[in-house]
């Protein structure tokens, strides 16, 4: 419930225990952990799924989100120019598997002179504890889009705590996501880090649907879903301390609305904290089911090219790569050379694409995207913490110090304006406005 006090108790001994404080709509809960003090957030959704069969009761329903934001201990007292980061998670993972990539980020950051104000990640609302608060109200057709405007109506609501520059980081799903906020807000966000992001025309969500479809979702005990996470070899190239908050977050005991429990208090079953059935609707969308009044106008042709007539598929991806022209915030590619959504070609197009368009922000060309390949698969973050937090922070400083001068120029132009002059037409105006006025061969612009 949102704005309910409550006490909790974490399992980490060396973890400094609050109580939770009510301020207004913020479930707020203390704790001291790493470099940062840790807020979790409560807050409501953006009105409206992109589909009604998203939620159990169509537009009856608003999801709520479980957001978390870590300030630095070092900086309680944030200055203006302190950058606000807004995370983005890949589908089926917790937003808490990125702890270690803010800590190194800071880490770095801190090094480099550049201060940290907040960082700020939801959980997407199907998904994760957001997925858990809204559990009774899941239904089967969750867009992408849905966390783009959420993500966007959690900034307007947390707007006061996140003044300018705001940078987006999003891995997979979450860096499309961010790149929907910015083509519906160009100037929203001054920067993006898009990790190995889903944004292309093949369907790269085919793979791992086939692969999760059939995955075992549920273990006798916690302590055997660890043997076999830690037993697996899709968990080997992991970051330990990854791999350790994913056994914390990416797990929950039974009773859940898809596990009942059977023995009540005997029952010590664990099951993933996302269902896989929201992973599996997060990557496919499938078209064979016979709906009222769905026709899946969002459907671009294009993606029939490769598997003519497959029953499924996913538009965000396909429409982002179609606008990547348009993206106007500068950005940081960071790819995984073995990522089967980052193959060489698929590399080039984004580079050569991105931000060459009308309203974009000049492209590769002009030095507003750059790219970053790591030696690792499509899990960098989970992978390359290090490397990745190394090549953000380098990217952040060159950003920051160019939003820094870009400011300073406009504030000294705007601020020699007398408020008269702010308000009203100068002189060209009038000159300037009759079309006659242009002398011939310079009517184009």
């Amino acid at each position: 419930m949102l704005g309910r006090t409550r006490r909790v108790f974490l399992p980490n001994k060396n973890i400094r225990l609050h109580p939770i404080l009510q301020l207004g709509q913020r479930n707020t809960l203390f704790r001291m952990a790493s470099s940062f003090r840790v807020i979790q957030h409560t807050v409501k959704g953006s009105h409206t799924r992109e589909y009604i069969r998203a939620t159990a009761n169509g537009d009856a329903d608003t999801p709520t989100l479980s957001v978390k934001q870590y300030i630095p201990l070092d900086n309680p007292t944030p200055k203006p120019g302190d950058v606000t980061i807004i995370g983005a998670h890949a589908n089926g993972f917790p937003k808490e598997l990125y702890e270690p990539l803010w800590e190194e980020i800071y880490q770095r950051a801190s090094q480099a002179g550049i201060r940290i104000r907040s960082i700020w990640i939801a959980d997407m609302w199907s998904q994760g504890q957001s997925g858990v608060l809204n559990e009774k109200i899941l239904g089967n057709d969750p867009s992408w889009t849905d966390n783009a405007r959420d993500l966007m109506y959690l900034i307007n609501q947390k707007q006061d705590d996140m003044p300018h520059p705001i940078v987006g980081i999003g891995h997979s799903m979450g860096g499309t996501q961010l790149a929907l906020l910015s083509l519906g807000h160009p100037r929203l966000l001054r920067s993006l880090v898009l990790i190995d992001p889903v944004i292309q025309v093949p369907n790269s969500s085919i793979p791992p649907a086939m692969s999760s479809t059939s995955r075992q979702d549920i273990w006798p005990s916690k302590d055997a879903a660890t043997s076999r996470f830690k037993g697996s070899k899709f968990f080997q190239t992991w970051d330990p301390r990854v791999l350790d908050l994913w056994i914390e977050h990416g797990l929950r005991q039974v009773p859940t609305e898809l596990y009942p429990a059977e023995h009540a208090e005997e029952d010590k079953r664990f099951t993933l904290t996302t269902s896989k059935h929201q992973e599996l609707f997060t990557f496919l969308r499938p078209t064979y089911p016979k709906v009222p009044g769905e026709t899946y106008v969002d459907k671009d042709p294009i993606s029939d090219e490769e598997y003519p007539g497959y029953p499924f598929y996913r538009p965000e991806p396909v429409y982002v790569f179609r606008r990547l022209p348009e993206l106007r915030p500068s950005i940081l590619y960071i790819f995984g050379e073995k990522s089967n959504i980052s193959l060489p070609e698929q590399r080039r197009l984004k580079m050569a694409l991105t931000g060459t368009g009308v309203g974009g922000s000049g492209g590769a060309a002009a030095g507003r995207v750059k790219q970053e390949t790591f030696d690792c698969g499509h899990l960098v973050p989970m992978e390359k913490v290090t490397e990745c937090a190394i090549a953000i922070t380098a990217f952040l400083g060159d950003e920051l110090e160019r939003w820094r001068q870009e400011k300073a120029e406009f504030e000294q132009y705007w601020n020699k304006k007398s408020r008269t002059e702010q308000i009203t037409i100068d002189k060209e105006w009038p000159l300037k406005v009759d079309p006659k006025a242009i002398s011939a061969g310079k009517t184009k612009l």
